[in-house]
C-alpha cells in the first residue's frame, strides 16, 4: 500500500450505499476484514431501514493505524449505487472525497468530490458476470484505488462466503476485474492510502452481539431462548451457529414471554440460560423478570436498545431504556445491570454476569444498543483463562451426601449474605420449591407479616454484598483523560456513546481543550463509592452527560445514587450515533455557554 501517487493517511473512511439488496453491507464487511487482516484497527457501522424489502442501505468502514473509536463526519471514499446517497448521506461528501459510481446507474454528479466513473453494468455484461456480483466488482474498484492487495480482498471474500465454493469463485472474479479496471484506468487526481500498519498482537473482528455470544459460550451457557427482535436478532442467529458445534440447545420461542419463561425454568433446573430482546419484547418479559426476583433465579437477559416509544425505529440505535432496565418488574429485588464499554468488553462482561448472577442468585441484564450490538470492531483476541463461579449451587452428589448426614435443605434459608444455598431439583432428600408468591425458608407460601419482612430484607441484603464485591474486584467504571487540574470538562457517559466522546477528545485536544471521560460500566448496583471518589477529583470542573437519550439518564441516576450533579446534557435522539466532529462542536458550544 505504498504507491507514491497516493496520499498516506493515518485513517481512512469508506462509505458504500445504495438500494437494499445491492450488497452494500457485504462489500463493507469484505473491505473491513481485509484491512483488519492487514493489521489496521477497524470499525464498521451499518444503517438499514425497517423494511422487509426495499429502502436505502449504508455501510461505513473506518480503518486506521491507531485505535478507532467512532466514525468521522466525512468519508474519503464513497461508492454509491443510487442518487439517494447524494441527499441521505450528503454530509459525508467533501471536496476531495473520491466518489465511485456507474454513470448508467447514477445520472447526476455528486454534490461534492472527485468523480471516478466505473461502468459496472457494462463490465458485468462484457465479462458475462452475474449482476449480483456488482457489489464485489465495486469492492475491487475501491481496493484498487486504496492500494489494498488483491490477495487480501480475495481472502476476505472467501471468508465471507465460506462453504460456498461457486459463489466464492464468482465473487473473487468480479473483484479481480474491478481491481484490474483501476490499474487500466487510474484516477488522475491523488488518491488515499493508509500508512503502514503497526503490529498490535492477535486480534479479532466482530460485533457486540457476537462478543456476547462468545462470552456466553465461555461462561458455560447451556440454553439460549429468544424470539427475534432487532437489534437482538443477530445474537440469536449467532448462537445457532456457535451452539451447533457445542451441541447446546438454541430455541426460537413463540413470543418473548415464552422465551423468558423457558430460560427461567432452565435456571431453576440448574442450567445456565439466557434470552435476548429489545424494548417491546423486554416489556413483555417484565413479569418473568419480577418472578426471577422472587424465586431468586439468575435469569440473564440481553436488552439491545432501539429508539422508542412503542415500535419506534426498529433498525436504529438509542440508549433510552437504561432507567427502565434498572426498575423494570413490579416489586423491589436485587439485580445486575451492566453496560459493556465496547465489543471487547461485551465478551468479558457476559462471563462476569453469568458468574455474579449465579453467585448471588439474582437476575442480570446486559444493556447494549444497536450501535454496539451490530457494529464490528477490531479488538485484541479474547483471553481464555476465565474462571467460572456457580456460587450457591451445590452439586447434586455433594448435596445428597450432606442431606444424608442430617443437613436440612431450605431453598430460602437466611444467611449472612442473604444468599441461600441452592440444589438442583431432583436431588434426593431435597424439596426444591419455587413459587412466585411470598414464601418461608422452605418455599411454602405464606402471608405471615413477620416472615414477609424477614424474607424481603434477606433478599435485599444481597445487593449490599454484591455492590461491595463489584467495587472491590471488578472494573465498574473507566476513566480516560487528563489529570484533574488539566481538565476543562468531564464527560459522563456509558456504552457506545463513549466512542464519539473519545474521538471528540482527540479532536479537541488539538484545539487546546482537554476532556476527561468517565464511562460507567456497572449501572446497578450503582458503584457509589467508586463514583464519588472519582468525581471528587474533578470537584471544580463542569460535568456534562453524553448519551443517546433526551433526559440524560445517567446524570439522573448518578444524582439519585450519589448526589453528584451534572452541569448539562448533550443528547442525540435521531437513532444515529454522533460523528466525532459533530460532538466536538457541541462540546465547544457547551463550554462557550
Amino acid at each position: 500500500m505504498g504507491d507514491p501517487r497516493m496520499a498516506a493517511k493515518n485513517s481512512i473512511q469508506v462509505l458504500i450505499a445504495g438500494p437494499a439488496g445491492s450488497g452494500n453491507i457485504t462489500s463493507g464487511l469484505v473491505i473491513a476484514r481485509a484491512l483488519h487482516k492487514l493489521g489496521y484497527h477497524v470499525i464498521g457501522v451499518s444503517e438499514y431501514p425497517s423494511l422487509i424489502r426495499g429502502g436505502h442501505t449504508v455501510y461505513w468502514v473506518r480503518a486506521g493505524v491507531e485505535k478507532i473509536y467512532e466514525l468521522y463526519r466525512t468519508s474519503d471514499y464513497i461508492v454509491t449505487f443510487d442518487e439517494t446517497t447524494y441527499t441521505r448521506q450528503e454530509k459525508d461528501f467533501r471536496g476531495d472525497s473520491i466518489v465511485v459510481f456507474d454513470p448508467d446507474l447514477v445520472k447526476r454528479d455528486p454534490p461534492r468530490g472527485i468523480k471516478y466513473e466505473a461502468p459496472m453494468r457494462k463490465i458485468i455484461r462484457e465479462y458475462k458476470l452475474k449482476p449480483i456480483t456488482t457489489n464485489m466488482l465495486a469492492t475491487g474498484v475501491i481496493a484498487g484505488l486504496m492500494g489494498i492487495p488483491l490477495e487480501e480482498v480475495a481472502w476476505s471474500i472467501k471468508y465471507q462466503f465460506r462453504g460456498k465454493e461457486k459463489v466464492i469463485e464468482e465473487n473473487v472474479k468480479a473483484a479481480m476485474i474491478g481491481y484490474e479496471y483501476v490499474a487500466k484506468h487510474p484516477l488522475t487526481a491523488q488518491t488515499y492510502r493508509l500508512e503502514p500498519s503497526k503490529p498490535w498482537g492477535p486480534r479479532i473482528l466482530l460485533t457486540g452481539n457476537e462478543a456476547i455470544g462468545l462470552g456466553f459460550v465461555k461462561g458455560d451457557l447451556r440454553l439460549y431462548v429468544a424470539y427475534p427482535m432487532t437489534p437482538a436478532s443477530p445474537l440469536l442467529h449467532f448462537m445457532v451457529r456457535v451452539m451447533k458445534d457445542k451441541n447446546i440447545p438454541v430455541i426460537q420461542a413463540e413470543n418473548e414471554i415464552a422465551a423468558a419463561q423457558m430460560a427461567l425454568a432452565a435456571t431453576w433446573a440448574g442450567v445456565r440460560a439466557a434470552t435476548g430482546t429489545s424494548g417491546g419484547g423486554f416489556a413483555l418479559m417484565n413479569e418473568t423478570l419480577s418472578e426471577a426476583g422472587m424465586l431468586e433465579l439468575p435469569l440473564t437477559i440481553v436488552l439491545a436498545m432501539r429508539p422508542g416509544p412503542s415500535t419506534g425505529m426498529a433498525t436504529h440505535s438509542a440508549q433510552e431504556d437504561m432507567l427502565y432496565s434498572l426498575f423494570a418488574g413490579h416489586g423491589e429485588f436485587p439485580r445486575i445491570v451492566v453496560a459493556p464499554a465496547d465489543q471487547e468488553d461485551a465478551y468479558y462482561r457476559a462471563v462476569e454476569v453469568l458468574n455474579l448472577g449465579w453467585k448471588y442468585r439474582v437476575p442480570a441484564i446486559i444493556l447494549v444498543d444497536k450501535h454496539l450490538a451490530e457494529s464490528i470492531r477490531s479488538v485484541p483476541a479474547f483471553r481464555e483463562d476465565l474462571s467460572l463461579d456457580y456460587g450457591a449451587l451445590i452439586p447434586r452428589e455433594e448435596a445428597e451426601k450432606r442431606i444424608g448426614e442430617g443437613w436440612e435443605f431450605k431453598p430460602y434459608m437466611d444467611t449472612e449474605t442473604g444468599v441461600p444455598p441452592w440444589v438442583p431439583p431432583g436431588t434426593k432428600g431435597a424439596l426444591v420449591k419455587a413459587d412466585s408468591s411470598e414464601h418461608d425458608e422452605r418455599g411454602i407460601v405464606t402471608e405471615d407479616p413477620v416472615n414477609a419482612d424477614k424474607q424481603y430484607r434477606r433478599r435485599m441484603r444481597k445487593e449490599g454484598y454484591l455492590r461491595r464485591e463489584l467495587e472491590e474486584k471488578y472494573e465498574v467504571l473507566r476513566v480516560y483523560g487528563e489529570e484533574p487540574d488539566k481538565t476543562d470538562l468531564v464527560i459522563l457517559t456509558w456504552g457506545s456513546a463513549a466512542w464519539a466522546s473519545l474521538e471528540a477528545k482527540k479532536l479537541l485536544s488539538k484545539d487546546g481543550v482537554d476532556l476527561s471521560i468517565v464511562q460507567v460500566i456497572y449501572l446497578w448496583p450503582f458503584p457509589r463509592r467508586t463514583f464519588i471518589e472519582t468525581m471528587k477529583k474533578y470537584k471544580d470542573k463542569p460535568i456534562v452527560t453524553v448519551e443517546y437519550n433526551y433526559r440524560g439518564q445517567l446524570g439522573i441516576l448518578a444524582y439519585m445514587e450519589t448526589g453528584v450533579k451534572t452541569s448539562g446534557h448533550i443528547g442525540k435522539v435521531d437513532g444515529r450515533p454522533f460523528r466525532a466532529e459533530d460532538l466536538a462542536s457541541k462540546i465547544k458550544e457547551f463550554l462557550k455557554s
